[in-house]
């Protein structure tokens, strides 16, 4: 037995029938090295035997691999199990299984990191700690967290070969006071870059200065629009110490987009450390603020010279620091919302859970529409029932009453449509360890929101995001109406800002707070 998170008695004893089909392979560059022959999944191991799932394999000779599980019933992902037969070739044992799971592909979080010691076994994995929701299907996702000698190498070289390149003093650059920050203007002195190319793999990480990317007019990032980015932030709280907030999440994030846009994946570790440098070396840029920040910009592009829609061969990952200042000159202000059901931002099967530039260049005439109206941002519509998605850049919340008379703070669900938001996350978190009032991510539409609203039922909206946290809602103009939105007292809105803030800035100690 390679792992279990159960007594190797009751893995022994459930002994499952192999299916009588050849298993999904895993590959590192063109030999397999490990194969799925089954996975079970259920509501716990005695009713594994139970005909409670079917399973779905889909495998395009590419890490990671993807396993679909349709179950007969409603279950909650707390109550699952899942049991997967793994063998490795005689020449490639793994030794470390990245397990991800969720309801779909965008909502896809790493659950366990399992150790496998032998060449075959059992994984057993019990999602205990997952999120609590209903659900009828399941997307289980495993990928290979170690490299095969005489395979592609599919990540970051070691935080030990990063190779620095210090500005001369002449390179430096004037830093602005902070009362002259905007957002994205400002850049400080260096900047992190790792080529790939499918021959050699990863070239090492380099810090150097500031500079210009030289790029060939055929690069397929030109063409295409293959590439891919993050948004992070880094902050000086008020003891003085620098901290990220909840990288690992933004790395996840970027590699399953990185998967979607046919990008090599990258080792997230690796990549955090080497961030963590960049801006150890650029620290005096952090601004000493707590109304300011260093934004962090992780890109990811394709870069070979030719046209042809196929996949990279080359690219360029690089990082950008930027400090900034609050994301709306305005401040903590209500903002107002255009929503008209005639542009859409994203639509199923397409990939709007995906933080790629091609997901924003179309949105910006509509956005100028908005402004030329009065309003500050869009309020993204999708379907003839008019359901929210996201508001400008940002995930949208509504809290309000339903009509039980509870208090619920409502959200949509990640179904493929709206960004999986780390802030978002985070506020579902911190709210469901408030226990005060209902947790709802479910679809919701313009009718309700009128409804409510008609009702008196509707305390307040707000959208939250990397950029800005959080951002309350004045006012949606829907369909000739406008729908002056209010505000709780005290405001859910800003204890949200207040309780990320004193994350940010050190004033709370938190595990979301990863020092520098």
């Amino acid at each position: 037995m390679a792992y279990s998170s159960v007594s190797d008695e009751l893995v022994e004893e459930f002994n499952p029938k192999k299916e009588e089909k050849e298993g999904s392979i895993l590959e590192v560059g063109d030999q397999a090295v490990w194969s799925l022959s089954s996975c079970k999944a259920g509501f716990g191991i005695d009713q594994l035997r139970d005909d409670s799932t079917d399973t779905y394999w889909q495998s395009d000779g590419q890490l990671p691999h993807l396993v679909n599980i349709q179950f007969r019933k409603k279950t909650t992902i707390q109550n699952i199990w899942i049991f997967a037969d793994y063998k490795a070739d005689e020449s490639y044992t793994p030794s470390r299984i990245s397990i991800r799971a969720g309801t779909g592909f965008s909502d896809l979080q790493e659950v366990e990191v399992v150790e496998l010691n032998e060449p075959n076994g059992w994984i057993a994995i019990p999602l205990k700690d997952a999120q609590d929701k209903y659900i009828r299907t399941f997307m289980l996702q495993l990928a290979i967290l170690s490299n095969h000698q005489s395979g592609r190498d599919t990540h970051l070289r070691n935080f030990s070969h990063l190779e620095e390149k210090i500005c001369t003093p002449d390179q430096l650059r004037p830093k602005p006071d902070n009362s002259a920050l905007v957002f994205g203007k400002y850049f400080t002195d260096h900047m992190l870059e790792v080529s790939w190319d499918s021959k050699r793999g990863w070239a090492k990480p380099i810090i150097s200065p500031l500079h210009n990317l030289q790029l060939h007019p055929g690069a397929k990032v030109l063409h295409y629009a293959i590439e891919l980015f993050e948004g992070m932030k880094a902050y000086r709280g008020e003891d003085g110490c620098l901290r990220l907030f909840r990288p690992d999440r933004n790395m996840a994030r970027m590699l399953s987009t990185a998967k979607r846009s046919s990008l090599p994946t990258f080792d997230a570790e690796e990549m955090i450390k080497c961030i963590k440098r960049l801006i150890q070396i650029d620290k005096e840029w952090v601004p000493y603020s707590t109304t300011s920040s260093l934004y962090i910009r992780p890109t990811f592009i394709a870069t070979d010279p030719s046209l042809g829609v196929a996949s990279p061969n080359e690219a360029l990952l690089y990082v950008l620091l930027c400090p900034v200042g609050p994301y709306f000159t305005s401040g903590f202000k209500p903002i107002s919302l255009m929503a008209d059901p005639q542009y859409v931002r994203s639509w199923p099967g397409g990939c709007g859970a995906m933080k790629m530039g091609a997901n924003y260049a179309p949105t910006i005439y509509i956005q100028k529409q908005s402004e030329l109206l009065g309003h500050q941002q869009v309020l993204w519509l999708y379907g003839a029932d008019h359901q929210l998605t996201e508001v400008g850049t940002m995930n949208i919340f509504l809290f309000m009453l339903n009509k039980n008379g509870e208090r619920e703070l409502v959200t949509p669900p990640l179904d493929g449509l709206i960004l999986p938001g780390v802030t978002r996350l985070s506020l579902l978190e911190l709210a469901r360890e408030w226990k005060e009032f209902r947790i709802v991510e479910r679809t919701i539409t313009m009718a309700e929101v009128i409804q409510a609203h008609e009702e008196k039922r509707l305390l307040e909206i707000f959208g939250a995001g990397t950029a800005c946290v959080v951002c309350p809602v004045s006012s949606i103009s829907y369909q000739g109406r406008e729908y002056n939105i209010p505000r709780s007292e005290p405001s859910l809105s800003q204890r949200f800002l207040k309780t990320m803030s004193d994350i940010h800035y050190g004033r709370v100690q938190h595990p979301w707070a990863v020092d520098i």
